[in-house]
């Protein structure tokens, strides 16, 4: 994908890159996470920010308390096109492939309705306090692994506030504070050590705008191998033939049934080289 210059990396022969990444992800403090600049084009980051304005999305969510203010869609709105196509590209397979290369979590799932992410804008002296995010997503119950943060805010100044700052619990100190200037990436291990926020209010007159992607894996339980196959139903429509594979498929170990897959793989691979 042209939008994502990173993309290209996962099919070059040299990947030393991806593994530097991989690997101040892992090695990271206060917890794995990576910065990155130029992860998204500058195009399709300048024609969502243009899209970017929460009077005219439905179904705002605003947070106005002590501990934050800010304001952000829910997982009812309705995303401008420009904004859309930055989160159809985050929630695609080759994205999701991209992310466990970098962070060696398998079997990544997107959420399409952005339980917690979407558009997030600060304002006014926003904030928000030092925090970890949920552990399950509330309606599919699959657990929170990693989010994403992508800027929007051209020419952000230090002074401006708003900085995103991770922290230790113990003792309770920020260990890195990230600037949130246009076109820099964020992603950060979501766990209960996963520690951060900006605390710092940002400066009147600034308006400090993020897109937020949470991503998932399904909680491990134990199936039945049967559970993990298809299953077909014998009926006096079927020949002979299709009835009989019917009933060797279900007498039949499973083991020996994988190896004829593996065999039959094989021998296809072999007659297309």
């Amino acid at each position: 994908m042209s939008y994502v210059p990173l993309l290209k990396e996962m099919h070059r022969s040299d990947t030393s890159l991806l593994s530097k990444l991989a690997q101040e992800f892992t090695t990271a403090r206060p917890f794995p996470h990576l910065v990155i600049d130029g992860m998204f084009s500058h195009a399709l980051l300048n024609e969502a920010l243009q899209a970017f304005n929460l009077d005219h999305v439905n179904n705002i969510n605003v947070f106005q308390n002590q501990l934050q203010s800010k304001r952000s869609t829910s997982t009812k709105s309705v995303m401008p096109a420009a904004i859309q196509q930055y989160f159809d590209i985050v929630n695609s397979a080759p994205f999701l492939r991209l992310l466990t290369r970098l962070t060696g979590i398998t079997n990544l799932l997107p959420d399409p309705y952005f339980y917690g992410g979407g558009m997030h804008e600060v304002a006014g002296e926003g904030h928000f306090q030092v925090h970890t995010d949920f552990r399950h997503h509330p309606h599919t119950y699959l657990e929170n692994r990693l989010v994403l943060l992508t800027y929007l805010n051209h020419d952000w100044k230090p002074e401006y506030g708003g900085l995103l700052e991770l922290w230790q619990k113990n003792p309770p100190q920020p260990v890195r504070k990230i600037v949130p200037r246009f076109g820099r990436s964020v992603l950060m291990l979501q766990s209960p050590d996963s520690w951060h926020g900006h605390p710092q209010a940002t400066q009147a007159g600034h308006v400090r705008r993020t897109l937020i992607t949470y991503f998932y894996t399904a909680p491990k339980i134990k199936t039945s191998r049967a559970a993990q196959n298809t299953t077909y139903l014998s009926n006096n429509r079927q020949s002979t033939m299709q009835i009989a594979e019917i009933f060797i498929r279900n007498i039949m170990p499973h083991f020996i049934i994988d190896t004829a897959r593996w065999v039959r793989h094989r021998k296809h691979k072999q007659n297309f080289k």
